[in-house]
């Protein structure tokens, strides 16, 4: 008999289903039920259910009555809404953080390994979204951080898709801020020219490639 609880077998789910969502491996857009994520991921359908209502609660996945679940799309306009936020949450995040960090933390960011040319799509965001995770500590505002985590799946789910589909070392260097520099407000700027650089990117790639099809991106004109 397993010595797992009922919630340790609901987080364990959430936790999974959450990862394969926001890495893409579940595509956006596409159907999901209770019964087949049951049966793919080996969970109980109780503790699906649960994971389920969970990530609908976090805009993960939209309920379809008599269907099951859609997970979100990642549209054109979404991407335009979520850079239009991050181009105002980004630089202030950084500001805070050259203003405010600490001897150790500048040390962790400075020594963050940057992944090599053959680097995964998951390796690549992994990177992305650990060095932003010490820019939102080293900032120390709950809000700005609350903000940050609202966000953050939308980020992930984002460079995942484009990575996965353009493996061009220019692809490298989006979703990664830049070194913190000297002064705040140096900081800030950079951090604001990188976003708009990004934003360009990434809707040029989306825009001009072939293969969005495959991966359930919706447009909504």
């Amino acid at each position: 008999m397993s010595d797992r609880s009922p919630v340790s077998l609901v987080d364990q789910a959430y936790e999974l289903l959450r990862s394969e969502i926001l890495d893409c491996t579940i595509a956006p857009g596409s159907q999901v039920t209770e019964r087949s994520l049951a049966s793919s991921y080996g969970f109980g359908l109780s503790a699906v259910r649960s994971a389920l209502v969970r990530l609908a609660s976090e805009n993960l996945l939209t309920a379809v009555p008599r269907v099951g679940y859609t997970v979100a799309p990642i549209t054109l306009r979404g991407v335009g809404e979520f850079f239009e936020a991050w181009e105002i949450l980004g630089p202030a995040l950084v500001r805070l953080a050259a203003a405010r960090m600490t001897d150790e933390q500048r040390e962790q960011l400075m020594s963050h390994k940057v992944p090599g040319a053959n680097a995964t799509p998951q390796e690549l965001v992994a990177y992305a979204t650990a060095t932003w995770d010490i820019v939102v500590d080293a900032a120390d505002n709950a809000v700005l951080a609350d903000l940050y985590r609202r966000l953050a799946g939308d980020m992930y789910r984002i460079f995942t898709l484009v990575w996965r589909s353009d493996t061009r070392s220019t692809m490298q260097s989006l979703g990664m801020p830049p070194m913190l520099s000297s002064t705040p407000e140096e900081a800030e700027q950079l951090t604001r020219a990188y976003i708009r650089e990004s934003r360009a990117r990434v809707t040029e790639f989306l825009l001009a490639s072939t293969s969005l099809a495959h991966t359930s991106v919706s447009f909504p004109f």
